[in-house]
């Protein structure tokens, strides 16, 4: 395209800029702008989506780094290498550092929404880390069962709704009282 009125990025690439006059601007800047206020109200929910996404693929990277650090230790004849022994310590540490920034995302949003999306993150992370790391072959079956909990992910994610009204001491107790509740912590 040629833009008379200013000098945008699209000109820039082709080379003949120099000759328009005016400031160099980006024409998608108003759109993104327009996006910004657009997602604006869904703010803490992205946040509570992408931060909790990002705790499932730490947490699968770390628990396949631990799988390998064991895998290379029973290879070894049950005892630990130096190389072994780093995987391990830094797979238990970053398993323990990505398990709690997963509660960034209760700060967010629901915990329903924060458990759905960090399990249906770190499935497909240990799928790919797994192989990585060489510890097992993915299988047909693999495949299919990432297709079904990832799908059941989104689905949940999409239509889960409004959280309900937060429980106070007061209905806790009432509903812990109960005969039922009773019994189903006994049996527990």
């Amino acid at each position: 395209h040629h833009c008379n009125t200013t000098r945008c990025v699209p000109c820039l690439r082709v080379g003949w800029w120099s000759s328009l006059p005016g400031p160099v601007t980006w024409h998608g800047m108003s759109q993104l702008k327009d996006a910004a206020t657009i997602l604006a109200p869904y703010k803490d929910t992205i946040i509570c989506v992408v931060s909790s996404a990002f705790a499932g693929v730490g947490i699968g990277f770390f628990g396949c780094l631990l799988s390998s650090a064991d895998k290379q230790r029973q290879l070894n004849g049950g005892k630990h290498t130096e190389r072994s022994r780093l995987r391990c310590c830094l797979g238990a540490i970053g398993s323990t550092v990505f398990g709690v920034l997963s509660l960034v995302g209760l700060a967010y949003g629901p915990v329903a929404l924060v458990v759905v999306v960090r399990a249906g993150a770190t499935l497909p992370a240990n799928a790919f880390f797994s192989q990585v790391f060489n510890l097992r072959p993915l299988l047909r079956e693999d495949y299919l069962g990432m297709l079904v909990t990832l799908s059941g992910v989104v689905c949940f994610t999409l239509f889960q709704g409004d959280p309900g009204e937060q429980v106070t001491a007061k209905v806790f107790l009432d509903m812990i009282s109960r005969p039922t509740a009773i019994v189903w912590n006994i049996v527990v």
